[in-house]
């Protein structure tokens, strides 16, 4: 599996030097410290190098490819929330005089298009749709988040659990 991942979430925390006199740690305390965790924990459980949340997806869509990953249900926020996680992948090349008008552009040329109607069909039960959308998908076996999801919709295929929304993660 994957070594390690960086999680980014965004928002408010509380942080500084806590503990004792003799022993004193910089912290971040908070949801947000608890969710960068979690961030971090699916984005490596599912091969993402870089895992974002919703507030940080909503911050740099327009200047970066992402791809949903993961609805996760988190039980450590009250009352419990489903939560979105995505992958940041790479830049896009945006050039300095016609950026505007690329970001226009960009949806049509999303390389994950194919890859997120997918995931959209997925988690609206559509397994059948999902995966003939995801056929549409350039393969790549070094891309472990898709061979992850392939794995997820073979098995969501085989056996659905009707109990909860298909793709939902509850380890959190």
């Amino acid at each position: 599996g994957k070594k390690f991942s960086i999680g980014i979430v965004s928002g408010e925390v509380k942080c500084g030097n806590m503990g004792c006199e003799g022993m004193k740690k910089f912290s971040f305390i908070g949801s947000l410290a608890s969710w960068v965790h979690v961030v971090e924990r699916v984005g490596r459980l599912r091969g993402a190098d870089i895992a974002i949340d919703h507030t940080t997806y909503e911050e740099v869509v327009n200047i970066a490819y992402v791809r949903a990953i993961q609805h996760v249900l988190f039980k450590k926020h009250s009352p419990e929330k489903v939560l979105m996680v995505y992958e940041a992948m790479h830049a896009k090349d945006l050039k300095e005089e016609e950026w505007m008008y690329q970001i226009e552009q960009g949806n049509n040329k999303n390389p994950n298009k194919s890859f997120n109607s997918s995931y959209d069909l997925f988690m609206m039960g559509d397994v059948e749709g999902a995966e003939r959308e995801l056929e549409k998908t350039e393969q790549n076996p070094d891309d472990k988040v898709l061979t992850s999801y392939a794995e997820r919709l073979k098995k969501a295929g085989r056996s659905p659990d009707l109990t909860k929304p298909l793709g939902m993660c509850d380890c959190c």
